[in-house]
């Protein structure tokens, strides 16, 4: 009998028993080793597309958002609705006010003071609250309630809004 070559690499593939040489040993999983995997390349100098060179396609770019509606139209437009809107409450307001006024008594200069309040209110309070709301149409409104409250004051020298103070002292009523 003669005996087997032994392998190209000499005996140095592990311990051999005689002839014959054992199977190496398996993990507990029963599959071989592997050997771990390459780190990535080092990434290239800089240039066009930055450090890496470039990457790939990638994903398509997002639209940009369509520019913002010009509003300023809304605006305008409904800032002088909302001045004729007030001229016409605040005379219906004002008559309701001397009406209401002339049937009392005494206590007229009370009324007239509440009515005034509650038309500053409405106009200011109004105003700013749909100014507020930060949309066009109620961004118009809003200052036109504010504008008809300023320009009512100016040109009927505030007895129509109720500011002016000969209402109370003078007797104007």
């Amino acid at each position: 009998m003669s005996t087997p070559p032994e392998p190209p690499n000499g005996p140095q593939n592990g311990p051999q028993n005689g002839s014959q040489s054992e199977p190496p040993e398996l993990p507990a999983n029963g599959r071989p080793p592997q050997s771990p995997p390459t780190p990535p390349p080092p990434p290239g100098p800089p240039g066009q597309f930055g450090a890496g060179g470039p990457q790939g396609w990638g994903p398509p770019p997002t639209p940009h958002p369509a520019p913002p509606r010009n509003t300023t139209g809304i605006v305008v437009g409904m800032t002088f609705a909302g001045i004729a809107i007030f001229v016409v409450v605040n005379l219906l307001a004002f008559i309701a006010t001397l009406s209401a006024a002339d049937s009392v008594g005494s206590g007229k200069n009370i009324i007239m003071g509440v009515g005034a309040v509650i038309l500053a209110a409405a106009a200011l309070g109004g105003g700013a609250v749909l100014i507020m709301l930060r949309k066009p149409w109620s961004r118009g409104l809003g200052l036109g309630l504010m504008i008809g409250w300023a320009l009512m004051s100016i040109v009927s020298v505030g007895f129509c809004t109720g500011i002016n103070p000969a209402i109370y002292t003078d007797g104007a009523l």
